[in-house]
C-alpha cells in the first residue's frame, strides 16, 4: 500500500502521513489514560468529559485565527510549530498534579490541535489531486487509525506494566515537583514522556514539508469563517457529538462489563476503520459523496444502539466495529465533499471553517455526554448519540438536494 500511495500522491503527502502519524499516535496516548487520571486526582465523569471536551472547544476557537494564519504564513511552518507545541503539552502533563492545572494545560493542549489540524488539512488539500480528493483524504485518515489502533493498548500497558513502575520510581524520584506521585500504582509520568518523545520526533520530520501555497499579497481581513464551509461544518458536528462518547467512555464503561484492558476496544475499532477506508476509498470518487456519506451515518447511528443496549463484551466489540466502519465512509467523503467547495486562496479558511465542526462537536459531546453518564448512565448517553447521528443525516439529505437543485 505505501508503494502505490508514494506514486499516487508523491513525497509531500507520504510525509503529511507521517507526520499526521506521529502527532495523532502521541494524542492517543491520552484518550484511554487520561480517564483514569482525572480518577486519580479525584475527579468524576463528569470531569473526564470536561477535561477532554475542553481541549475541543478551545481548537474550535482557534480555527478561524489558524485558517488566516495557515493561509498567510504556510501551511508548513503552522503544521512544525503546533507539533512542537503539542510535545511539550504532553510532557507538562506529568506536572498537572490537580484538576485546575490539568484545566489550563487542556486549553494549550486544545490550542495546538487546532493550529495542527487545520494546517494538516489544508496541506492535504493543496497536495491532492482534484479526481482523487476522497482516495487521498481516506490514507491520510489511515494513520489516525493506525494509531488509534496501535497507541491505546501500547498506552494502557505502559500504564498499568509492573515491569515499568521502576522507571516510573525513578523519574519521580529524579525530576522536581512528583513527590506527590509516590505510592501511585501507575507510570503516568513514563507514559506522557513517551507521547511527547513521539511528538518531538513527528515535529523534525514535519520541517522536511515543502511548502505548497503562496500567500496572496492582500490577505483577506475580518474573515474568521468561510460561508462555504458552514453545511459541511454542520454535518460533521453531529457526527462527531458522538465521537468523545466512544473514546472517552468506553474504558469506563468496558470496566462494567469487566474488560481488563480495554485498549483491544480501540485495536478492533481502528483495524475495521483501515479495512473500510481501504475497500472504500475510490467509492466517492466515482459514485459521488453521497453514496459513502449516508451510508455511513445510517452505520455510525445503529452503532450507537448497539453500544446502548450491550448485552456482554462480544456486543461492546460489535459496537465499536460497526462504528469504525460507519466512520470510515463518512469522515472522508465529507472531507471530499469539503474540499470540491473550496477555491485554492480559502483553503486554509474553508478547512479550518469545516474542522471547527469535529472539535465543536467533541467538546459539546464531551460535556453533554459526561452530564448523561453522570446523572443517567451510559444506556442514555449512546441513545442520545443516536439521535445526534440522524439529525446530522436529515441536514446532510437536505442541504445536499438543495445544492443540487441550486446547481
Amino acid at each position: 500500500m505505501t508503494v502505490s500511495v508514494s506514486r499516487g500522491f508523491g513525497r509531500d503527502f507520504v510525509l503529511l502521513c507521517l507526520v499526521s502519524l506521529g502527532f495523532f499516535s502521541s494524542f492517543f496516548f491520552f484518550f484511554p489514560t487520561l480517564p483514569f487520571y482525572i480518577k486519580q486526582l479525584g475527579g468524576r465523569e463528569v470531569d473526564v468529559g470536561l477535561l477532554i471536551g475542553i481541549s475541543s472547544l478551545v481548537s474550535f476557537a482557534v480555527k478561524p485565527f489558524a485558517g488566516r494564519w495557515t493561509d498567510r504564513y504556510g501551511r508548513v511552518v503552522m503544521i512544525t510549530a503546533s507539533v512542537g507545541l503539542f510535545a511539550c503539552g504532553a510532557l507538562l502533563h506529568a506536572w498537572a498534579l490537580s484538576i485546575g492545572l490539568l484545566f489550563g494545560l487542556r486549553l494549550v493542549y486544545g490550542f495546538a490541535l487546532g493550529c495542527f489540524t487545520t494546517a494538516s488539512g489544508a496541506y492535504l488539500a493543496d497536495v491532492a489531486p482534484a479526481d482523487r480528493r476522497a482516495e487521498a483524504t481516506s490514507y491520510w485518515g489511515l494513520v489516525n487509525s493506525l494509531a488509534m489502533g496501535v497507541v491505546p493498548p501500547l498506552a494502557l500497558g505502559i500504564m498499568h506494566s509492573p515491569t515499568l513502575h521502576p522507571w516510573e520510581e525513578g523519574l519521580v524520584g529524579l525530576l522536581p515537583g512528583l513527590g506527590h506521585k509516590f505510592g501511585w500504582p501507575d507510570n503516568f509520568t513514563l507514559l506522557f514522556f513517551t507521547a511527547a518523545g513521539v511528538a518531538f520526533l513527528a515535529s523534525g520530520v514535519s520541517s522536511r514539508l515543502r511548502e505548497r501555497h503562496r500567500s496572496a499579497e492582500r490577505p483577506a481581513r475580518r474573515q474568521f469563517f468561510a460561508p462555504e464551509a458552514v453545511l459541511p461544518m454542520v454535518v460533521q458536528l453531529c457526527l462527531y457529538l458522538t465521537f468523545t462518547s466512544y473514546t472517552a467512555f468506553l474504558p469506563l464503561y468496558a470496566r462494567t462489563f469487566g474488560l481488563d484492558n480495554p485498549g483491544y476496544l480501540y485495536s478492533s475499532y481502528a483495524l475495521v476503520l483501515v479495512a473500510t477506508r481501504m475497500l472504500s476509498a475510490r467509492l466517492g470518487d466515482r459514485y459521488g459523496r453521497v453514496a459513502v456519506i449516508v451510508p455511513g451515518f445510517v452505520l455510525a447511528l445503529i452503532a450507537q444502539l448497539v453500544l446502548a443496549f450491550a448485552w456482554d463484551v462480544q456486543a461492546l466489540y460489535l459496537g465499536v466495529s460497526v462504528y469504525a466502519m460507519g466512520i470510515g465512509l463518512a469522515q472522508p467523503g465529507l472531507g471530499a465533499w469539503m474540499i470540491d467547495r473550496l477555491t485554492p486562496e480559502r483553503r486554509g479558511l474553508g478547512m479550518a471553517t469545516f474542522a471547527q465542526g469535529l472539535d465543536l462537536g467533541m467538546g459539546l459531546g464531551g460535556v453533554l455526554m459526561g452530564s448523561i453518564a453522570s446523572q443517567a448512565g451510559f444506556t442514555p448517553m449512546y441513545v442520545c448519540g443516536s439521535g445526534c447521528l440522524a439529525v446530522g443525516l436529515a441536514i446532510f439529505l437536505s442541504g445536499s438536494q438543495r445544492s443540487h437543485a441550486g446547481s
